[in-house]
């Protein structure tokens, strides 16, 4: 029976910014189990990852015009330093019965506890995702990937897509648990019911991402654009980037930007889950990876969305989609959108309450009690 756990996470799990709040609730549900958690933050030293990775841009992307760059994190003086701060942990939880990772990217070497893995992709699949080889100075890092995973005693996946890609990898089964996880942190009252009078009434869309969904977010706000001139009272809520990044969105006409909104506070969070409640739709068209986390959360709360049809997606919710609609290409988004905006309440109702019911038993307790037994089963226990 295990009674204490290692939470190796990068970053400090004890705060909700980290991760999209996983290591947080991560480790809260094993808490709840009565395991005793002993965290440890294995997070890059930050001025040596700003400093590094700064330079690393400038000369890569700018001077040399380079469509990649090396990044602090796979270098070997992160792996160096992270290695002396496992070691530490070791001294300080010598009697922990497991040593849980949140990545891929080290193992408890000196330690006789079983060593698991828990994370989405390793690097060397996001590579090949992104349509390159890996570079020169990314050959080290993806070598002692490797390592790890082959000395780990077992690997867990968030998706069932990561775990087909990385088994094709591998030589190494990636466990998936057939569920995932909603990573709210919502403490009020939710009433179903008169949530969807809300939404239906709003006609407000959202839009949840970072930098990294910089070119969805124009491609929405263009087909926002466009869907004003026939829904008069449409908005937009754009919430993880400021206007000073999305420089070319006219914020004059129902676009409003929050930035990040950060969980840890208070007003924040009330503001965070406000927006995902009062929404008609949830939008994001970024071809690759639609922001996972943040689409199911907002499904959760019974919010109907518009998302391309992404394979991690369609693998988990069908090719066919009751809770809103998949767009194809920048053409289709008008369209779907449409589709919504236009539908009829007991249409919309439908397609709130599937939204909903389509992910109402992921939750971090179900995902925590699937995790244990999966792990007793393996003989980790």
């Amino acid at each position: 029976m295990i009674q204490s756990i290692t939470v190796y996470s990068n970053g400090d799990s004890n705060d909700l910014a980290t991760w999209s709040n996983v290591p947080y609730l991560f480790c809260r549900a094993l808490e709840k189990r009565g395991i005793k958690v002993y965290r440890v933050n294995i997070e890059a030293n930050k001025i040596l990852k700003r400093l590094f990775n700064t330079a690393s841009y400038y000369l890569y992307r700018k001077i040399l015009h380079k469509n990649a760059c090396p990044e602090y994190n796979r270098t070997w003086m992160h792996r160096l330093l992270t290695e002396r701060k496992i070691s530490k942990a070791n001294k300080m939880f010598p009697n922990t019965d497991l040593n849980l990772f949140l990545s891929y990217a080290f193992i408890n070497k000196k330690s006789d506890k079983p060593n698991v893995l828990w994370c989405d992709w390793t690097d060397r699949v996001s590579i090949e995702r992104m349509g390159r080889k890996p570079q020169w100075y990314e050959r080290a890092g993806l070598k002692y990937e490797d390592y790890v995973l082959a000395n780990a005693d077992a690997l867990y996946t968030m998706f069932p897509v990561c775990k087909e890609k990385m088994e094709e990898y591998y030589s190494k089964e990636f466990r998936y648990l057939n569920r995932n996880v909603i990573n709210t942190v919502y403490n009020g009252t939710f009433d179903l019911k008169r949530n969807i009078n809300t939404r239906f009434a709003s006609k407000k869309i959202i839009f949840i991402g970072n930098h990294r969904y910089k070119s969805a977010a124009y491609e929405l706000a263009y087909t926002y654009n466009r869907l004003k001139k026939f829904h008069t009272n449409l908005t937009l809520d754009i919430i993880g980037m400021k206007k000073s990044e999305l420089s070319e969105i006219d914020s004059s006409d129902g676009i409003t930007f929050h930035g990040y909104l950060n969980k840890r506070y208070q007003s924040q969070c009330d503001l965070y889950y406000k927006l995902i409640q009062e929404a008609t739709i949830l939008v994001n068209p970024a071809r690759q990876w639609g922001a996972y986390s943040s689409t199911v959360e907002a499904m959760y709360y019974g919010c109907p969305v518009v998302v391309s049809p992404y394979d991690d997606f369609v693998k988990e919710f069908g090719v066919n989609i009751g809770f809103g609609v998949y767009a194809n290409n920048k053409n289709d988004l008008q369209y779907c959108i449409d589709m919504i905006l236009n539908a009829t309440y007991e249409k919309y109702r439908q397609m709130s309450i599937c939204a909903h019911n389509k992910v109402a038993d992921h939750t971090w307790d179900n995902y925590i009690d699937c995790f244990l037994s999966d792990l007793n089963s393996i003989g980790i226990s």
